[in-house]
């Protein structure tokens, strides 16, 4: 399974429970806590990927023609 849908999958469930036990308010602290760790932990595996920067230079010269 790519991580890109493990990030997102545990976002988003995290983010299902925090909603559903707001809504349905049972006063489930563990249904709270296991949504709050999933929210905690998706967000931080999708904020790890942001300060990734490609190896090409956007803005170098590829080809001789291009300098012409």
């Amino acid at each position: 399974m790519p991580t890109a849908s493990i990030k997102y999958t545990a976002f988003i469930s995290g983010l299902c429970l925090l909603i559903c036990d707001e809504l349905f308010s049972d006063s489930q602290t563990f249904a709270s806590i296991l949504g709050l760790v999933l929210l905690v932990i998706g967000l931080y595996l999708i904020s790890k990927g942001i300060g990734d920067k490609p190896d090409i230079d956007p803005y170098a010269v590829q080809s001789c023609d291009e300098e012409e």
